[in-house]
């Protein structure tokens, strides 16, 4: 969508990530630690964990981990 490190010569990128996140959940059967993706309309937590993402990558402190992993696993 944007061009947010300034690359020379970028025309299209794509992401690719799963339609559905990951079987979760003990009533399906299929139990799974895997977070929601933060992206996702029905994750809880996207904002909040999309926020510590950025701040991370503003300033990779390792202090700030816990805090996203434990955002990410609520979602």
């Amino acid at each position: 969508m944007h061009n947010a490190f300034l690359l020379e010569d970028v025309e299209k990128t794509v992401v690719r990530a799963p339609f559905a996140p990951a079987p979760r959940g003990l009533f399906t059967g299929s139990p799974s630690l895997s977070p929601r993706p933060p992206y996702y309309v029905t994750n809880r937590t996207g904002r909040t964990t999309m926020t510590r993402l950025t701040s991370y990558a503003t300033d990779p402190r390792p202090t700030r981990l816990p805090g996203i992993f434990a955002s990410a696993l609520r979602g």
